[in-house]
């Protein structure tokens, strides 16, 4: 499944609108449900800071880009404590083509971003997610996520749970 799709780096060269209208088309049916995560809106230039900020991934498809995944370092100035934490890295601006929501692909972006923290010796990968978004959280659940904070993020209308997973190895 997915065989002809490949994953790469992003590079500043990467067409930053081609990415903001992904992540516009990803998070649609989420925004149409009430959840105004920050990808459902943002424009070129939030793209970009975010892409250019982490360690950021593409999934390439005949040519057009199908996903994007971006992992972030330990992050100071969180006002979450635990994205604070010494070896804690969390990914976000994650998003599939909503043509190929369910057929792995969602997955095989995040394993790679699980693989370069495994390579970097990340000792607990993170994310957050609306806490009403429960297919989600039982997706990340099954990946081996638990839920360990709740934060109110200033640019979304909804309450996120923070979830992690200890990378053993």
């Amino acid at each position: 499944m997915n065989e002809d799709i490949l994953f790469r780096p992003y590079k500043p060269s990467d067409p930053i609108p081609e990415i903001t209208a992904l992540l516009h088309r990803a998070y649609a049916k989420m925004a149409r449900q009430g959840m105004r995560y920050l990808a459902s809106h943002q424009d070129d230039k939030t793209t970009q800071e975010r892409l250019a900020h982490g360690t950021s991934f593409l999934a390439i498809k005949g040519g057009a880009i199908v996903g994007t995944i971006s992992v972030y370092g330990p992050y100071p100035g969180s006002e979450v404590l635990f994205y604070r934490r010494e070896g804690v890295y969390h990914f976000g601006q994650y998003a599939v083509d909503p043509t190929l929501q369910g057929t792995g692909l969602g997955k095989r972006l995040y394993q790679t971003v699980e693989d370069h923290c495994r390579k970097n010796n990340v000792k607990t990968l993170a994310l957050d997610t609306a806490e009403t978004a429960d297919h989600l959280i039982a997706l990340y659940q099954r990946w081996g996520f638990c839920i360990v904070d709740r934060v109110k993020w200033d640019e979304v209308n909804y309450k996120s749970v923070i979830m992690a997973k200890e990378l053993n190895g």
